[in-house]
């Protein structure tokens, strides 16, 4: 009888031990569970990211592309180049940078305003012997880097 209830503690003691593993197992089961949602949360947010990543890489290089585009269009559009202004009594000598964009009234005005007795003279301005148009670019006046612009004098008599 003794070995029975000893055979009986022993299984009850075993039971026991056996209840406390098998709720260990759940909690290790729930917890595993949790990590396994947060894991796949975190993969989501991981592809979403991703996702947001190359879309607005794939921005990012379009607006590079349009702002070489741009340059490019810039670059080759405008230059800056350097004319000289003489006057048929000597009295300017004056070199000037522009852009080849740049209506000749523009520059014709800067030379007024360091030269403001000009300002009283009808003038018409001269390149290589063509006389400039006010309103049209430098280059549609065919002015390049280097030229020189030769300020002319109209004779008040004649006038």
């Amino acid at each position: 009888m003794n070995l029975l209830n000893e055979e009986k503690n022993k299984n009850k003691k075993l039971l026991e031990e056996l209840y406390i593993e098998k709720i260990k197992v759940k909690e290790l089961n729930y917890i595993i569970k949790l990590n396994e949602k947060s894991n796949n949360e975190n993969i989501k947010k991981d592809k979403e990211t991703e996702k947001l990543m190359k879309t607005k890489s794939s921005e990012i290089n379009k607006l590079k592309d349009n702002n070489n585009d741009k340059k490019t269009n810039i670059e080759k559009e405008e230059e800056i180049i350097v004319i000289f202004f003489i006057s048929m009594h000597q009295d300017i000598h004056r070199r000037i940078s522009c852009k080849n964009t740049d209506t000749f009234a523009k520059i014709e005005e800067k030379i007024c305003n360091e030269f403001p007795k000009y300002k009283d003279y009808n003038t018409y301005l001269t390149v290589n012997g063509n006389i400039i148009k006010r309103f049209k670019t430098l280059e549609e006046n065919g002015i390049e880097d280097g030229n020189t612009i030769i300020a002319n004098i109209f004779d008040k008599s004649k006038i």
